[in-house]
C-alpha cells in the first residue's frame, strides 16, 4: 500500500481547460437552440383581439400539415407585428374542439381578420410565395 509523502507538495490541478470546455459547450448549445424554429402559439383566444391571425389546423399525421407549418415559419418574420401565427393542433382537446366547432378539417389554413371574421380558408398546399400573395391580398398588405 502506497502512502503519500508528507514532504511532497500537493499537485494543483488547472481548472482552466475544464472551464473553457464547459463554456464552449454552453455557447454551442445556445447557438443551436437559437437556430431552431420558434413554436406557434396555440392560444386561440387571440383571434378577434385586434390583430389579424393566420391559423393552421394541424395534424402531425398529415404531411401537408407539417409542410404548411414550415412555410408559415419561413415567412413569419416578414409579418411580425402585423399578423399572429397560431396553430389549432387537433391532437389536443382545445384544438380538436376549435376545429370541430368551426367545421375545419386538418390542414386548413384560416385567415382571420382583426375582429375575428374568417376572411378565407385554404386547404391546398402552399409555397412561401403563394402564402405571401394570399396574405397580401387578404389583409391588403403592401409588399
Amino acid at each position: 500500500m502506497q502512502t503519500q509523502n508528507p514532504n511532497r507538495p500537493a499537485v494543483k490541478r488547472n481548472i482552466w481547460p475544464k472551464l473553457i470546455t464547459l463554456t464552449l459547450i454552453l455557447a454551442i448549445t445556445i447557438f443551436a437552440v437559437s437556430l431552431l424554429p420558434r413554436g406557434f402559439s396555440g392560444d386561440l383566444s387571440l383571434i378577434g383581439q385586434g390583430t389579424p391571425v393566420l391559423l393552421i389546423v394541424h395534424d402531425d399525421n398529415i404531411l401537408q400539415s407539417g409542410e404548411t407549418m414550415a412555410v408559415m415559419n419561413e415567412i413569419r418574420d416578414e409579418y411580425d407585428g402585423r399578423l399572429i401565427f397560431l396553430v389549432a393542433d387537433i391532437q389536443t382537446p382545445d384544438g380538436r374542439t376549435f376545429a370541430d366547432r368551426h367545421g375545419f378539417q386538418p390542414t386548413a389554413l384560416v385567415f382571420f381578420s382583426a375582429s375575428g371574421e374568417n376572411r378565407q380558408t385554404l386547404y391546398s398546399p402552399q409555397t412561401a410565395e403563394s402564402l405571401r400573395r394570399e396574405l397580401n391580398t387578404t389583409f391588403q398588405y403592401s409588399k
